[in-house]
């Protein structure tokens, strides 16, 4: 597939995988997920990342949801799909199987290559000598035990096919370094609490999954910042720290399949490995949905 390259810039959706009842991908809400983002507006989107339940999922199924998700979008957006393993044979065979669909593959760096220069260099070395895709870094010490090293990047930053990093480390000070790279590379803020602030350090824009159920909240946030500045945005932060602070660590994605459910564009079904929304959970995602966002 050809697809026509759009300015991967601003609010990049970190996309669910709609499931049915048997577990299996519910094509149907996968269209209609798609259909009524892209109608709000949205063009970027990233498969096979934490909200996608990836890490639950065999190769098979995740190759399932690259083919059906690339075939919703087709050529009206950017797609951009997770390549994760501890192996870097693994990361390449998954991105020389994602190319054939998209433009742009997210990998992660394998521990031993962030742990010593040469490897460092050497997976990276295989990884753009044997695929064709352009390429983003996904920074998540939380999933992959460590941040990318800067004196690592600094070898790197030049490569004409790496032209990202989505930083998900929640330290501000690693990730303004970043943006030190942003004349170079696009810099995503993938905390969603930092999604105003990140601005201030010239990011180029955020990766949310909240964005799934509200993608007018995350939009125009890198528009307004250029036009009114920090301050003026500070209702919006306070709002979207408030909902954030108040949706269970660990049951993100259990309460965006809810939400969305809720609306009826998709089922709420999710993996067994995830924790069941409570009672009063429920309750609370109904009320913000009844609520305006400001």
């Amino acid at each position: 597939m050809i697809r026509l390259v759009i300015n991967l810039d601003g609010l990049i959706v970190s996309m669910l995988t709609p499931m049915n009842e048997d577990y299996n991908i519910d094509f149907f809400g996968l269209k209609n997920l798609t259909a009524r983002l892209m109608n709000k507006g949205v063009q970027n989107f990233v498969i096979l990342s934490e909200n996608s339940e990836y890490a639950f999922f065999d190769y098979s199924f995740q190759k399932k949801i690259v083919v059906g998700v690339s075939k919703e979008i087709g050529v009206r957006g950017n797609l951009i799909v997770g390549c994760f393993s501890d192996s870097t044979d693994e990361i390449i065979e998954k991105v020389r199987f994602a190319e054939k669909y998209s433009n742009y593959c997210l990998v992660n760096v394998p521990f031993n290559a962030l742990t010593n220069e040469v490897d460092f260099i050497d997976f990276f070395d295989n990884l753009f000598t044997k695929t064709k895709a352009n390429i983003i870094l996904y920074n998540n010490p939380f999933l992959f035990k460590k941040n990318i090293p800067i004196f690592g990047l600094n070898k790197i930053v030049g490569w004409e096919k790496l032209i990202g990093i989505i930083d998900c480390s929640k330290n501000k000070s690693y990730f303004k370094m970043l943006c030190d790279y942003h004349q170079l590379l696009k810099i995503f803020q993938g905390y969603e609490v930092f999604a105003v602030e990140s601005f201030n350090f010239n990011c180029s824009g955020i990766v949310s999954g909240l964005s799934n159920v509200f993608p007018e909240l995350f939009l125009n946030i890198k528009k307004n910042f250029k036009l009114f500045g920090y301050d003026s945005l500070l209702r919006q932060e306070i709002f979207l720290l408030n909902m954030l602070g108040k949706i269970s660590l660990g049951k993100e994605v259990q309460s965006y399949k809810k939400m969305l459910a809720i609306e009826g564009i998709i089922q709420e079904y999710f993996s067994d490995e995830l924790k069941k929304l409570s009672k009063d959970e429920i309750i609370y995602l109904e009320n913000i949905l009844k609520k305006s966002i400001v």
